[in-house]
């Protein structure tokens, strides 16, 4: 390990505050309002702000550990206060360090993980190549918690350095978990050895949201695939932490630890009931043993459980055919389809064929299961030569028709157009053939079923939800709901579902027949139950889905085009995913030459989403091509500061 004097010369880190610039002599009517102080020693205190805030204050100098929106700088106005030389970032999400900006601009130095110095030096030029990873997205890893715009920070620092400030050691040490270059910081101070170390751990056996964990596993062929995938490295950093002995921790958000041992043990053990709940019926295990090239191995220990036995194979019906990619299709007498999912071009030169042989003579229809581009790359193409119609529920029509309004993983930019969208068991009567559909929101919200009836069998197509046996929810972006809301738009419903209509068998939209059984799918059922308790007790939300689900707060739209000028409208929409109604307040944090026009609130009632509108002007004449605007968000009495972004790409 490197050891050296931090803070100290004026030709070092923080020499301006050195030379006696500090934070009390600059007004900042541009951050928010404080949230309180926790006493921690007589050198140490919390600021409670979007996140926990370390001050470390000595000889009429202040330390800061994250940032928030910096409005400590209020603060700092206070006599006594000290200036304030440097703030140590823990990692580079937002919600951690959107004040950075404000606090270097009044002169404090900005020290970031040498890791992730790219996402604050270069946050702007990451949001204007942001289609190469929004568009077919399927790693997360960065997340979108990026900073707005770029602040270069004047330090890195890596794992392993030993510095000094104050006369006070401090000990940077590798924690990835939460993101992959997140540090903690150990201060030996006022006889107590305390460890800030941003969101590994929110309190006593509980973490703040699971979905900053997506990550794949060894030998998986992406992060898409990885529910969890970080969990291990989590507990091995805590395991890190815990061999400094450390009497306090101090997590980004949530509480002061003050027994580590016993929070992280029961942090330990609630990750492996939750995750071996999960594995139980994860599907990516049955393909990797099936031996899909994307997996190479199975579930890491401790969480190769058993899953349920595989059930006997089934055959598809002589009038149902599978094509390619993910497509199948069912012929009319006249010799038209109606096609099931259209994914990558292959599907488009098998259809030439089959005309060309006289196998088929058109595509009628086209009814796609859900949103992803494996599923609709093609459609546009297939209508335009075929003159085919588009089928889908009402439910997932418009991320079709908008798909950059939404912020989802294998996105397909171009837009679709639905001619039918479907209600709830609305029937179509194609050629003697019964479509009646569903909404089917399994692997993702945005998704559909439908059942087919024909010459006595009843087939379900199921699209990626259902495996021989288990379920597709292993990308937390998909937006997986479990509990009550999972029994209005998650896998609840979908059980439920298939235990009423009784299908005779499953097409699932990759691997073609699945059988099903009435026993297995109570059996689902109840594992689902007992992971909404698991998942309940791991965070500090009324509801688990808050932890889960990615995008409960997002833009929409979350990218547009506008003119310079031009005013900008969007909505925040905030789903509750709890049993009591909740205010909601909205507003945009927008770049300069911005003019915010509109904030706004609302009450939102228990398991729905509300939508609060908002507008800002954008300037005649912008700097950059793209801006990004932030949407920060109030809820009930939790400042969650800017949760989420909207994209303003510029006409020219």
């Amino acid at each position: 390990m490197k050891r050296r004097d931090f803070l100290w010369k004026g030709s070092g880190l923080l020499g301006l505050a050195a030379s006696g610039q500090g934070f009390g002599r600059i007004p900042r009517k541009d951050v928010p309002a404080t949230g309180g102080y926790e006493k921690i020693t007589n050198h140490v205190d919390v600021f409670k702000e979007v996140v926990n805030v370390g001050l470390i204050h000595r000889h009429g100098k202040v330390l800061l550990i994250d940032s928030g929106e910096g409005a400590v700088l209020q603060e700092a106005q206070n006599p006594g206060f000290g200036a304030i030389e440097g703030v140590l970032y823990t990692h580079y999400h937002r919600d951690q360090c959107s004040g950075a900006s404000l606090l270097q601009n009044a002169g404090a130095k900005i020290v970031a993980p040498s890791a992730e110095t790219n996402f604050f030096r270069d946050a702007t030029q990451f949001w204007l190549e942001a289609d190469n990873i929004l568009d077919h997205r399927y790693n997360f890893r960065p997340e979108l918690m990026v900073l707005r715009e770029s602040v270069v920070p004047d330090q890195g620092i890596k794992p392993g350095e030993v510095f000094n400030w104050q006369g006070i050691g401090v000990h940077a040490i590798a924690t990835p978990g939460h993101t992959d270059g997140s540090l903690t910081y150990i201060f030996e101070i006022d006889g107590k050895t305390i460890a800030f170390t941003g969101d590994l751990i929110y309190g006593p056996g509980q973490i703040l949201e699971f979905y900053s964990l997506q990550k794949r596993f060894q030998g998986m062929g992406g992060g898409y695939w990885g529910f969890g995938g970080t969990v291990n490295e989590l507990l091995k950093s805590l395991e890190t932490v815990l061999s400094y002995k450390p009497s306090v921790i101090v997590p980004s958000h949530g509480t002061v630890i003050t027994d580590p041992q016993s929070a992280v043990e029961l942090l330990k053990s609630r990750i492996d009931g939750a995750m071996k709940n999960y594995f139980t019926l994860s599907a990516w295990r049955i393909y990797q043993h099936n031996g899909n090239p994307i997996f190479k191995a199975d579930a890491p220990p401790p969480f190769d459980v058993p899953m349920l036995k595989l059930l006997p194979p089934v055959a598809l019906p002589t009038w149902m055919h599978r094509s390619v990619e993910t497509s199948s299709y069912i012929v009319a007498e006249d010799k038209s389809i109606f096609l099931f999912d259209c994914g990558f071009p292959p599907i488009a030169g098998a259809l030439d064929k089959l005309v060309k042989s006289g196998e088929i003579s058109r595509v009628d229809g086209i009814w796609i299961s859900h949103y992803h581009d494996d599923h609709v790359v093609s459609v546009n193409e297939i209508r335009r030569k075929y003159g085919a119609r588009v089928y889908v529920q009402k439910e997932i029509q418009d991320i079709l028709e908008n798909p950059t309004a939404y912020c989802m993983p294998c996105l397909f930019p171009e837009s679709i157009h639905v001619d039918h969208a479907l209600s709830e068991g609305e029937v179509i009567n194609w050629k003697g053939y019964k479509l009646t559909g569903y909404y089917f929101p399994g692997q993702t919200l945005f998704h559909d079923g439908l059942l087919i009836d024909h010459e006595g069998t009843r087939v379900f197509m199921s699209g990626d939800s259902f495996a021989n046996w288990g379920i597709d929810d292993y990308c937390s972006y998909n937006r997986n709901f479990i509990g009550k809301d999972g029994e209005k738009a998650g896998y609840g419903r979908c059980l439920k579902l298939l235990q009423e209509l009784k299908p005779d068998l499953l097409v699932a939209a990759h691997w073609g027949p699945e059988p099903l059984s009435g026993d297995y799918l109570q059996r689902t059922v109840a594992i689902l139950r007992e992971r909404e308790k698991l998942f309940s007790d791991l965070f500090p939300w009324e509801d688990p889905n808050f932890g889960l689900d990615p995008h409960w707060i997002r833009a929409y739209p979350f990218r547009q085009s506008v003119l310079p000028g031009q005013r900008v409208s969007l909505e925040a929409r905030v789903f509750n995913h709890s049993d009591s109604s909740y205010k909601a307040v909205a507003e945009l944090r927008v770049p300069k030459g911005w003019r915010v026009e509109k904030l706004g609130s609302i009450t939102i009632q228990p398991h729905s989403e509300g939508r609060i509108p908002l507008a800002a002007l954008s300037p005649a004449h912008p700097l950059l091509r793209r801006e990004v605007l932030g949407v920060a968000v109030r809820f009930g009495d939790r400042n969650l500061g800017e949760f989420a972004v909207a994209i303003v790409d510029y006409l020219q």
